[in-house]
């Protein structure tokens, strides 16, 4: 099996998205989980520094949250930083044309910008109603965030998304917004 990687974008993304909050005892905690935040990123990172990452943000940023509500803000703020990078900016701009339903078919090329690994499967069940599946999801919480914000982007309201199944190949979501 190939080793999954995060590329350095989706690092720049959550970094921007927490410029504000990252002092130096955040970039230590950071550079001891094994990212650094002042130096250039490098290439990629093992997805476990990544998720060590989102849990080490969420608990310093979200102290008062759960766990899981610390991961969804954490996913939200991040598409607002990704949204400002170079590849970001491109897929944001495209979410917009496309609308929430097509955002959502397309999910697997938009995931792959930001890692080597992620597949998606969509199956619409009604009108702003979909169940999405997503392989190797350790952090559901993280993905309700990105994909409530990202389907915020491609013009969706009253977005709602939550687990509705969980093994160890993905998870299924149900996707429900306001056209």
């Amino acid at each position: 099996m190939t080793e999954r990687l995060i590329f350095a974008q989706t690092f720049e993304g959550l970094f921007r998205a927490v410029s504000r909050q990252l002092d130096e005892r955040l970039a230590a905690e950071l550079r001891e989980v094994g990212v650094d935040p002042r130096v250039e990123l490098k290439p990629t990172y093992p997805l476990a520094v990544f998720h060590d990452t989102l849990k080490l943000l969420g608990a310093r940023l979200f102290p008062g949250e759960s766990p899981d509500e610390q991961l969804r803000r954490i996913g939200r703020q991040f598409m607002d930083g990704y949204a400002l990078t170079m590849v970001g900016r491109a897929m944001v701009g495209m979410m917009r044309v496309l609308g929430p339903k097509r955002t959502l078919e397309r999910l697997s090329r938009q995931f792959r910008t930001g890692n080597n690994f992620s597949e998606t499967r969509v199956r619409e069940v009604g009108q702003g109603h979909c169940e999405l599946w997503c392989n190797q999801v350790a952090l559901p919480a993280w993905y309700e965030g990105i994909i409530a914000r990202g389907l915020e982007f491609a013009g969706a309201r009253d977005v709602e998304v939550g687990v509705i199944h969980k093994d160890a190949e993905g998870a299924t979501f149900r996707v429900r917004w306001t056209p």
